[in-house]
């Protein structure tokens, strides 16, 4: 069971074109990826669907809904199974369940909406070789839940002054599943990095850490326009046209940031097999 999850309580650090971007790379090896969306933001579902397009979406398989056309006397609607919301993408191999902003209700619901998330990511999960969470910027219910459907998880951090700022707050969160043998820390990633003496500090800092450092990937994700203006077309990276310099080294970054999440799971590089639908 392959379902990790990109978490990061700290808005702005490059969680989500991270969870995308991964997910898309790991189809394109070969192997079946379904991307969950578990922010009501619903930015990875905008970077690789088209949003109009959605009839079901994650919240209406987890949070309850009710039909108020009888006047006094609502009607709790009925869950959604988690299979009405299952997307085909663009991208080959890549499937999506999509987020939207109703999803924000999460919070308010009893906790009980935990265990309903957790078991539609983990219904799902052996139809494909790998699932990919996008998890919500705050430790409120919502990341809860999404890190309790997860076995492993990758922490991107952004190359910035102060890019641990949080992450404290984040490791203490995620402490009682790793304890529990719930959870482990597959990578931490850092992103967003200029070639700067501040980015080279930052990236040092998060190398010197007693938790990330030894977990810390190889792979740096660099400032990149192309990476920020893939969602306008809701696609990710490996689909963006026309290929320019700069899809291209984003590219080539994702590709070396799944060979070494690929190495770390204990999967070849690639699933040559593979094919759509043959699970």
């Amino acid at each position: 069971m392959n379902i990790i999850a990109v978490a990061n309580q700290k808005g702005g650090v490059g969680k989500t074109t991270t969870a995308v971007n991964l997910a898309a790379g790991i189809a394109v090896a070969g192997y079946s990826v379904c991307l969950v969306d578990c922010d009501p933001q619903a930015n990875a579902s905008t970077s690789v669907y088209d949003r109009e397009q959605l009839q079901h979406t994650l919240t209406e398989v987890v949070c309850p809904r009710w039909d108020y056309s009888t006047p006094n006397r609502p009607v709790r609607l009925p869950f959604e199974p988690i299979e009405s919301a299952i997307y085909e993408t663009a991208q080959p191999n890549l499937d999506l369940i999509p987020s939207s902003l109703g999803l924000a209700q999460f919070d308010r619901e009893p906790a009980t909406v935990i265990d309903r998330l957790v078991e539609a990511v983990q219904a799902v999960t052996p139809s494909y070789d790998c699932v990919i969470v996008d998890t919500p910027p705050n430790l409120g219910l919502l990341f809860t839940a999404a890190l309790k459907a997860a076995n492993r998880v990758i922490i991107p951090v952004a190359a910035q002054y102060l890019p641990l700022e949080g992450v404290g707050d984040l490791l203490l969160s995620l402490e009682e599943l790793i304890g529990r043998g719930k959870l482990s820390i597959l990578g931490s990633l850092v992103t967003q990095f200029n070639n700067t003496l501040l980015s080279r500090e930052a990236r040092a800092k998060v190398e010197a850490d007693h938790t990330l450092g030894p977990k810390l990937f190889a792979t740096i994700i660099t400032v990149n326009t192309k990476l920020a203006e893939a969602p306008a077309y809701h696609l990710p990276i490996y689909q963006v046209t026309p290929v320019t310099p700069g899809v291209t080294r984003a590219i080539q970054q994702f590709d070396e940031l799944v060979g070494e999440v690929l190495q770390r799971l204990e999967l070849p590089a690639t699933k040559q097999t593979h094919l759509r639908g043959v699970r």
